[in-house]
C-alpha cells in the first residue's frame, strides 16, 4: 500500500524592491510584502509600479511577477 503525503506548494515570484530582485510568494498582498521586510507601515509610503498606493489599498494590493515596488521610509531627526 502506497502512502502520499501531500506538500504545501508555494509559487514564487521576482518583485523588484527598490532596485533589488527579491522573491515572494505568489499573490503576495503589498501589506504582506512590507510586514515580511520588518518595514513598519505607519512610516512608509509605498508605490507600485509608479504609482502611489494608499494606505488601506495595501491589503488588498496583489502583487504580481515583475511588479516594480518603491517603498520610501520617513526618518524623523532634528
Amino acid at each position: 500500500m502506497l502512502f502520499f503525503i501531500p506538500r504545501k506548494v508555494c509559487l514564487s515570484m521576482k518583485v523588484l524592491v527598490n532596485g533589488e530582485n527579491k522573491e515572494f510568494n505568489d499573490g503576495i498582498s503589498l501589506e504582506e510584502l512590507i510586514r515580511q521586510l520588518g518595514v513598519r507601515k505607519e512610516t512608509v509610503v509605498a508605490e507600485v509600479n509608479r504609482q502611489i498606493v494608499q494606505n488601506d489599498q495595501r491589503p488588498g494590493w496583489k502583487l504580481a511577477e515583475g511588479d516594480q515596488v518603491e517603498l520610501i521610509q520617513f526618518v524623523g531627526g532634528g
